[in-house]
């Protein structure tokens, strides 16, 4: 679709569930995830729909897909362990890692601009918060501390500034709602 919201166009079209669609910062390839082999597993296809390739393979849910600013590597989430955790593999699916590894459900990774950190949902300490840590897995911090409810983290970019909505000039803001490409 255009961004007017013009030329609407179907990319997938396959029986199965797809969704989740994520675009690699070079704007050429989208990964999503999908049920079309009877199990969620992460598949990228290129902007135009085509070349759809399979890059997990397990018989858990492989979902959730999140590229690095780089382009390199993609984030995922997995319940391959038990559990949901946040995994990395590289963009063709190689090397495939678990970033994190503890009984509570780890969920929705985002990258920092720079791709040295990502940010995480997880009630990793009995209540959902937000979590960062390297992109390797290691320094893990609690961001948040017994917030009601998180559904999802993302990096606010300082050079994207919205525009107030209201006279007195104050920007409304939802926790993960606001991100710039």
């Amino acid at each position: 679709m255009d961004a007017n919201g013009k030329n609407v166009r179907k990319l997938t079209n396959h029986p199965s569930l797809d969704q989740e669609p994520n675009w690699s910062p070079d704007g050429q390839k989208i990964a999503f995830n999908s049920y079309r082999d009877g199990n969620f597993e992460i598949y990228v296809m290129d902007a135009d729909g085509e070349n759809v390739r399979r890059i997990t393979d397990n018989p858990a849910k492989d979902i959730l897909p999140a590229w690095s600013p780089d382009g390199q590597r993609i984030g995922f989430i997995s319940d391959r362990d038990g559990n949901y955790e946040i995994y990395l593999m590289d963009a063709d699916g190689k090397n495939q890692t678990n970033l994190t590894n503890h009984p509570g459900w780890d969920w929705k990774p985002g990258w920092s601009p720079d791709g040295q950190s990502i940010t995480f949902v997880s009630n990793q300490g009995g209540t959902w918060d937000v979590y960062v840590m390297d992109a390797d897995g290691h320094n893990v911090r609690n961001l948040t501390n017994d917030l009601a409810h998180v559904e999802r983290s993302d990096w606010f970019d300082p050079t994207f500034v919205p525009r107030p909505v209201e006279p007195r000039g104050k920007l409304p803001t939802k926790w993960g709602e606001v991100k710039s490409e």
